[in-house]
């Protein structure tokens, strides 16, 4: 994922865990993710393009073959609290999986206290070929 995305390999975005209808995205933090430079807050597209991914890698695993194509028809986001200077692990898993349409929910927090950052829920459209 991180190779394939070239937006994703730019802000850092790790796979580090995929199975079925789930999947848990890595943030490792960085200066340039920062998006006030007064608080030091995390970007919050930084969070949302994380959560799709999250979102997007969980519905991935209902795809039966490299043709197969998913994309993000709606995402909605809830911020939290701002993302501190750290790492941010996003976990998204399937709430339903139908024939062309997949639901899911994410969540975004700080590894190192389970601080919950964000959390969302997103429509992607799946086409199995």
């Amino acid at each position: 994922m991180e190779e394939i995305i070239p937006f994703h390999k730019v802000i850092g975005l790790q796979l580090i865990e995929m199975d079925s209808g789930t999947a848990k995205i890595l943030v490792p933090y960085k200066p340039i993710l920062v998006g006030d430079p007064r608080t030091n807050h995390i970007h919050g597209g930084v969070i949302s393009t994380a959560m799709d991914a999250a979102g997007g890698a969980a519905g991935m695993t209902t795809l039966n073959s490299s043709k197969d194509q998913i994309s993000t028809i709606d995402i909605r986001i809830d911020y939290l609290y701002p993302g501190k200077p750290e790492d941010i692990l996003v976990e998204g898993s399937i709430v339903k999986d139908g024939s062309s349409v997949i639901f899911t929910q994410m969540t975004a927090y700080h590894p190192s206290n389970k601080e919950l950052i964000a959390e969302g829920r997103a429509i992607y459209r799946v086409k199995r070929i």
